[in-house]
């Protein structure tokens, strides 16, 4: 992890849409988006689609007819998401992996969330990743993400620790519902044993000189795309997209 990221010279512009999506009635706030983004789409025949994989953030795709080639996707920001995800250098990463045809195109952001493109394919599981087949174009893959470099040539220093440390002060001590503050306590470790591994991870691997790359950070199987009709992945007739739902 580092702070600075250089969004290369060229790279497209992205509008910052003055809309708000309400997760209660994302309907309306989706079509205020879609009038500019796709303006030829009358609004009566749009339709939408949600994914369910996201983790903390709320996905569904707009898109009219059958086919959903021309699909936009539609990302609002969980609730309190921004406390410890820096949405600017979000946007800025998105960017620059677009740029080196790692990401599809951002199309906008918006008060609460973003919009981009739909990749076709299909979301891996565990089975397909540990098919040879599969993992060596996740690892090549990987390593172009590694090889790009973000930083405009000045060298990063990794800010691992101070993350983990804005972590660890928005951890809930208990939780007011008595069953989620039992199952709190009897599973998740405590705050000074969590701490303790902390610092011993500090110690461990703060002196072994690792360069500091880009990296995807949140990897799930479900994050990567399998297109095999795409012809961006090596010298094979296969691509491979990660994406990020969290």
């Amino acid at each position: 992890m580092a702070d600075y990221i250089h969004v290369p010279a060229g790279a497209p512009a992205v509008h910052k849409l003055d809309v708000t999506v309400d997760e209660q009635d994302f309907r309306t706030g989706s079509l205020k988006l879609i009038k500019r983004l796709r303006p030829h789409w009358k609004p009566s025949e749009v339709k939408m689609k949600m994914f369910t994989d996201g983790i903390t953030n709320k996905l569904f795709g707009c898109y009219v007819g059958e086919a959903m080639e021309d699909m936009v996707l539609v990302r609002i920001y969980g609730h309190k998401t921004e406390l410890f995800v820096d949405r600017d250098n979000e946007v800025k990463s998105f960017r620059v992996l677009q740029a080196h045809k790692c990401a599809p195109r951002l199309y906008c952001t918006f008060n609460n969330g973003l919009c981009y493109e739909f990749m076709q394919g299909t979301a891996l599981d565990p089975e397909h990743i540990r098919q040879s087949q599969f993992f060596r174009l996740i690892a090549r893959q990987l390593a172009k993400y590694h090889a790009i470099h973000a930083h405009n040539g000045w060298v990063p220093k990794s800010n691992l620790w101070l993350k983990m440390g804005k972590y660890f002060s928005l951890i809930p001590t208990e939780f007011e519902d008595t069953a989620l503050n039992l199952r709190f306590e009897r599973e998740v470790p405590s705050s000074r044993k969590l701490q303790e591994e902390m610092g011993w991870m500090k110690e461990s691997l703060s002196d072994l000189g690792s360069p500091v790359v880009l990296c995807h950070n949140d990897l799930l199987c479900k994050n990567i795309i399998f297109n095999e009709n795409g012809s961006e992945c090596c010298s094979c007739n296969l691509k491979l997209l990660f994406c990020m739902f969290f």
